[in-house]
């Protein structure tokens, strides 16, 4: 069987089960073990290989939606927790944002391919009088008050003085 993952795949994980016993080089994720898997160059950072019997009695989907951060609605719940053997997941980043062809080795098979990132729907467009017409144009800026100006003045008259009393000091002294 051939899995297609197009270059622009974001988000996705793809989970894979088999029930052969997989060789040490598979199972530490060697280019070697992924190329016998897979049969394509995937990034093994990117990849998960779970030994269900490993999990001391947490269901496979609890493992996926705990280790991903996924709400629990989002994983395959029935197709995920009948796999017995090995799960295998790939993440999208596995391929490296490059087109990529999955050929699957004999007894592996993918069980479902899903995605954390719940997709946004747009919504329609509103329909109602309420959303037609313009704005208003901001107001305008307020004009400086006189109690404003004659601060501003009397600040100005302060600092002048006072270059006037230090030259003088400075003149003098």
């Amino acid at each position: 069987m051939k899995i297609e993952i197009p270059a622009d795949d974001f988000g996705q994980i793809r989970v894979f089960a088999t029930d052969i016993t997989l060789s040490p080089e598979v199972i530490e994720k060697t280019p070697r073990g992924l190329e016998h898997l897979f049969d394509a160059d995937l990034n093994p950072d990117y990849i998960d290989i779970v030994r269900v019997s490993d999990l001391d009695g947490m269901a496979l989907s609890t493992y996926i939606a705990t280790g991903y951060d996924m709400a629990a609605d989002l994983v395959d719940k029935a197709a995920v927790d009948a796999i017995t053997g090995y799960a295998i997941l790939v993440l999208s980043r596995a391929t490296g944002g490059i087109e990529t062809t999955l050929t699957l080795a004999e007894g592996v098979t993918h069980v479902t391919t899903y995605s954390p990132i719940a997709r946004i729907v747009p919504q329609e467009t509103l329909t109602s009088a309420a959303s037609e017409g313009t704005l208003p144009p901001p107001p305008a800026k307020a004009p400086k008050s006189d109690a404003r100006m004659s601060g501003m003045v009397a600040t100005y008259a302060l600092l002048a003085m006072f270059a006037l009393v230090a030259l003088m000091i400075w003149v003098g002294g």
